[in-house]
């Protein structure tokens, strides 16, 4: 007959190679499914981007003539008033503070 100790390092054997096989296995399939996952994306970001620089079926509209001239209008306006704007610089004490103005 076949000793009881022999039987439990022989199943234990068989479970370790099934669990390292299965692992093994696990990680094919993982890095099958990432390889086909990053190809998956690289197709998905070209398609997007073809779309985005117009070369592909949604092109950019040509900006409006009178759109530019009024972003031109604000622009030059909002320069303006960033030059106008005074700044006041308030004192501070030596500890910290601010000081009053006086």
């Amino acid at each position: 007959m076949v000793d009881e100790l022999t039987l439990l390092i022989a199943l234990g054997t068989l479970n370790l190679l099934g669990s390292l096989g299965l692992a093994l296995w696990i990680k094919r399939e993982l890095e099958d499914s990432m390889a086909q996952l990053d190809n998956s994306l690289a197709l998905a970001l070209q398609s997007t981007m073809e779309k985005l620089t117009g070369e592909g079926a949604v092109a950019f509209e040509a900006p409006n003539p009178i759109q530019a001239a009024l972003g031109q209008v604000l622009m030059s306006i909002a320069q303006q008033k960033m030059n106008t704007v005074e700044a006041t610089v308030t004192p501070r004490d030596a500890d910290g503070t601010f000081k009053a103005l006086e």
